[in-house]
């Protein structure tokens, strides 16, 4: 069984926000022994943790479902190999705890393109573990979160390059109501045989009520000197500007709001995600957004 004291709480510099050690204090579910991330081991003891290899010059695209259990814990590791193409779309709903961990490790010329959408439980976590070994890698990352009220979801990621010439473009775009908290960690690390990368990261957050949370950490490190690296973070409430200009053409004010937030979120979907996808995930959006009371 778990020993609660191996569990990250609010004392670990990633988890202060996240506190896995009380939100698990109930569950003592079992964790697998070795040095793997910590939901990566309880995971696998759980028989939720699964291991492909995307061959040279192949594609692959992969569909997760995250919140089918009070306590769902799920854990990917990936190998892409050379001229490989990996997208991934992770699709978080309900749960009481809902936890992932994914570890993709980039092949020279490979490509990995990832969507998440997670409107959080009591607490849910989604991490991404990228390390860019061959040079000419690219990287797509883009997600949205919806926190209402007793809601917490967590984006947390990394990217680390060790190889030249790379490309990543993260976009997260997030919303939270009054009692829903959001979490946003990015991290590229970028070694100093990284020359030529091209690394940007943006956040940014809607705080729609009184009372809502976003906390944000943004992080470059960087070692070359040859790289255009940038981040970008932002959480505010909504522009009254243009909620008068949407009210004096006559929508309501309620509406004019949902609205805005729409199409705030909406820029972070990619333009490469399935037809289907893109219908479940903008549908998704609209009912959080009309479930606002």
């Amino acid at each position: 069984m778990t020993s609660i004291d191996e569990l990250p709480s609010r004392r670990v510099e990633g988890w202060r926000w996240t506190d896995l050690r009380s939100a698990l204090a109930g569950h003592n579910p079992p964790m697998a022994e070795g040095d793997r991330h910590v939901i990566a081991r309880l995971a696998q003891a759980a028989g939720r943790m699964s291991t492909r290899v995307v061959a040279s010059g192949e594609s692959s695209v992969e569909i997760e479902r995250l919140g089918g259990a009070a306590l769902d814990v799920q854990a990917l590791e990936f190998d892409v190999r050379e001229g490989a193409d990996l997208t991934l779309i992770v699709l978080q709903a309900g749960a009481e705890t809902a936890l992932s961990h994914r570890k993709i490790r980039l092949g020279e010329r490979s490509v990995f393109r990832q969507f998440v959408l997670m409107d959080g439980g009591s607490l849910a976590r989604i991490e991404t573990d990228v390390e860019i070994a061959g040079a000419g890698a690219t990287v797509e990352m883009s997600a949205v979160y919806l926190a209402a009220a007793g809601k917490h979801a967590d984006l947390t990621s990394r990217v680390d390059l060790r190889a030249e010439g790379a490309i990543v473009r993260q976009l997260v775009r997030g919303a939270a109501r009054k009692g829903g908290r959001g979490v946003f960690q990015g991290k590229f690390h970028v070694g100093r045989e990284a020359q030529k990368t091209d690394a940007r990261m943006k956040h940014n957050a809607l705080l729609l009520e009184e009372g809502a949370e976003v906390f944000a950490k943004p992080e470059l490190e960087i070692y070359a000197d040859d790289v255009q690296c940038a981040h970008g973070n932002t959480a505010g409430q909504l522009d009254e500007a243009a909620i008068f200009y949407l009210r004096s053409r006559g929508i309501p004010d309620a509406q004019a709001r949902a609205m805005i937030t729409r199409a705030f979120l909406f820029e972070a979907i990619p333009d490469w995600l399935d037809a289907a996808v893109r219908t479940e995930a903008e549908g998704r959006i609209d009912a959080w957004l009309e479930a606002a009371p």
